[in-house]
């Protein structure tokens, strides 16, 4: 996991997440947790991912930041 702060001030977090379709994604997470995004990563393998991520940049992870759209929690069936 990463913290960065976005242009603003903000504090974030920045993790790997999985698509249900298999893509690796950054999860960037608001301090307070309350509008979580999403960006691409190029990894194919967990271990690509945390080590594509550990290279970014504070000023990358803003720039994905950017780039990134709203994250929809998976839906429970049952």
């Amino acid at each position: 996991m990463r913290a960065f702060r976005d242009e603003q001030g903000q504090s974030w977090s920045a993790s790997i997440g999985r698509e249900s379709y298999g893509m690796l994604v950054v999860l960037l997470v608001p301090e307070g947790g309350d509008g979580v995004r999403k960006a691409m990563l190029a990894a194919e393998t967990r271990l690509e991912a945390q080590q594509e991520l550990q290279a970014l940049s504070e000023s990358d992870l803003r720039e994905r930041l950017e780039a990134s759209v709203p994250w929809e929690q998976p839906q429970l069936n049952g």
